[in-house]
Formats: structure tokens, sequence, C-alpha cells
């Protein structure tokens, strides 16, 4: 017994290895179309899932190069503003003024005085100038507001509301420490506002001894703020929660660092803008005319000391000119790096995803040219017979 096979049958069969057919042809022209060798992870499982690895990659590496290249900007604002401090502290006038006698150079010793006091204060203007965005460069952890302001009579600097000549005020020796004060964060007595208010005069001296001290070590802890961005060094952090150096780059730049903060043993500024109002008014209280120093060989000697002093200021100062430019090639560098390695991802992905342009074409010509056949055949051999238009 013979089995026929209908025109439906027939019907049936050709539309699904025409569906078949229609879906590799536009598979394959996708292909042509994209360059990819696959456009869903069912497709090629193992290849999808190593090119998510590398475009995870790729993006952690563009994210490493922006990090890069914005605190590269932001170091180039910090080195060009020190190289501006440091430019325009000439001593050379200074020291002949300081250093001469009661001659032609001496007699400018008094406009000189001014001209030294006003130079200060344009240091700690090019200082606060530099920002980057809406963040102040040298102001480390609170970029938003400017490092360094001046007190009403501009004899007073402070850095972030603290005094930078911090550690003037010596212990007081004649009276016993207060008790009964509750100690702060820096482990140092500190009185309430009552307390103060009824404290007696040796209290209210030992109060002022406290605040001094505190201030300092605010100043020290501020001095040693960090920031910490991801270059790509392998970020990691300790058991503690910190970030282990080497492992990611500290972009803070405290400036009391670049400046200087605190008294010497001497009781003389380490500040440099202090030292420099320091010696303006020795020098501003010279005479006119002959340029004599009120206190005589006093002030004189005052002055010789604070200039020695100037001098290893100005040699600090350049030594943060230094570190800062030292940076700035490792930046460089770092950046250098990250788009090489940019360079070697994009070529990895590129393996993985993109086919070969002459297959890609070949597999497309031969998957049309099937495609069109089935047409062909499906119209020249398919037709309903009398019994299937019946049905």
């Amino acid at each position: 017994m013979g089995f026929r096979i209908t025109t439906n049958m027939m019907m049936n069969t050709y539309r699904f290895n025409l569906g078949n057919s229609t879906k590799k042809f536009s598979d394959s022209a996708l292909k042509v179309q994209t360059g990819r060798k696959f456009h869903s992870a069912a497709e090629d499982p193992a290849a999808a899932a190593q090119a998510w690895r590398v475009r995870r990659a790729m993006i952690n590496n563009d994210s490493y190069l922006k990090n890069t290249k914005d605190t590269y900007s932001r170091l180039s604002m910090a080195w060009t503003a020190v190289d501006t401090a440091r430019n325009k502290m000439s001593l050379g006038g200074i020291e002949a003024a300081i250093r001469g006698e009661n001659s032609a150079t001496a007699s400018g010793r008094q406009p000189l005085g001014q001209e030294m006091k006003d130079l200060g204060e344009s240091i700690i203007q090019t200082i606060n100038g530099a920002k980057y965005g809406e963040h102040f460069v040298f102001s480390g952890a609170d970029g938003l507001n400017a490092p360094f302001t001046w007190s009403e009579d501009m004899k007073t600097l402070y850095y972030r509301g603290v005094n930078v000549n911090a550690g003037t005020v010596g212990r007081p020796l004649n009276s016993p420490e207060p008790t009964g004060w509750e100690k702060n964060s820096y482990g140092i007595p500190e009185p309430t506002a009552e307390q103060l208010e009824n404290a007696t005069e040796d209290e209210k001296a030992w109060a002022a001894y406290y605040k001094d001290q505190t201030d300092l070590k605010k100043l020290e802890k501020m001095s040693k703020e960090t920031t910490y961005v991801d270059l790509g060094m392998g970020m990691k952090e300790n058991e503690d929660g910190e970030v282990i150096k080497g492992t990611a780059f500290d972009t803070s730049l405290p400036g009391i660092n670049i400046l200087g903060y605190g008294m010497d043993e001497d009781g003389d500024p380490k500040n440099v803008v202090m030292i420099m109002k320091k010696i303006g008014d020795l020098l501003s209280r010279c005479d006119a005319e002959s340029g004599e120093w009120e206190n005589g060989s006093a002030d004189q000697e005052t002055a010789d000391r604070l200039l020695r002093k100037l001098q290893d200021a100005v040699s600090e100062l350049s030594n943060q000119h230094t570190s800062i430019d030292t940076k700035g090639k490792f930046l460089k560098s770092n950046q250098t790096r990250l788009e090489d390695q940019a360079d070697v991802l994009q070529e990895e992905r590129y393996n993985i995803e993109h086919v070969d342009e002459a297959d890609a074409i070949s597999e497309f010509l031969y998957n049309y040219t099937v495609y069109n056949a089935a047409l062909k055949i499906g119209t020249q051999l398919l037709s309903e017979s009398l019994i299937d238009y019946m049905r």
C-alpha cells in the first residue's frame, strides 16, 4: 500500500526549510553589516563570557585613564601656582637691604618692608587662585573652601580657619593645670563655655595654651590628609579599611605643606609668608632716610636670622615644587601605560568578536544563493491539487 504525499505536507516541509534558509541568510547578512561573530550570548557562550571580561577591563581602563588625565590637570595647576610663588621670592634685594650699612641700599629698607608684606599677600592669592573646576587645589580634603584666609587686620593667616602660627602660646609655669575639664578628640583639655566664663586668670591662661596646642594638632592632622584616586594600580584596603599606599594615587595637596606652619624653637614662624610678613614689619620700622633700624643691632640680628630661615623656607618651597613635578611625570607615564593597555584590550576584543570579512562575505553569498533557490523552487513546484483545494 502506497503513501500519498499531499501538497499540504510538501508546503509545511517547504515552509520549515525556507524559514531555516531565511534565518541563515539574515544572520549572515547581519554578520557582514556589523562585522561581529555573534549578537547574543546564546550563540557562543564561551566567546561571550570572554568578551564580557575584556569589555569590563576596557571600561575600567577608560575610567583609570580619565582619572589620570584629570589628576594631571589638577597637578599642573598646582605646579604653576608653586612655580609662580617661588619666582616671586627673589632674595637678592632683601639680603642687600638687611645686611647693608646706612647707605643708599639701607635707605630702601622701609619701602622694601611694605613690598615684602604685599608680596606675601600676593603669594596667598596665587595659592588660593589654583582651582580645578570649583575645587581649590591646595585645600587638602576640603576642596570647596579657600585654603588660606587673613584676619581683618591682615596680621594673622589662617589655614581652613586655624592660625598657621599655632604653637606660639607658652605653657603656664606658675600655676597648676585646671581640673574637671573634659579632653577633646586630640586628648587636650578643653573648657566648656560656662567653665571658661567662670575661669580665673590662671585658668584662662591654661585655656589659651590648650587652644593653641589643639590648633597645632589640627594643622598636623590636616597636613597628613589624603585623597586617593584609583589609577589602575590595583587599589586595595587593609583590614582597617585604609587604602594601602602604592595601590592608589594621593591627590591631596594641603597648602600648609607647601608654605609651612607652626613655630620654631626661636619663636619664629615656619610659614614662608609669615616670615616675609615679620621681615616686612622690621624693615617698615626703619628710618625712612638713613635706613637705621628702630632697635639698632637687635633688629638687624633678628632680620638676619629671619632671612636665613626665609632662605630655608624658599628652599623647601622649591623641594615641594620638585615633588609636584615628579608626580606629574609619573602621571604622564601612567597615562602612556593606560593608552597602550587600551590598544591591547581593543585588539583582543576585536579578535574575539569580529569575523574575518572574507569568510563572512563568502558565507553570506552562499546563504543568499540557497535562499533564492528555495524561493524559486517554491514558485515552480508547489501548486495545490483539486483535492487540496476541495478540502
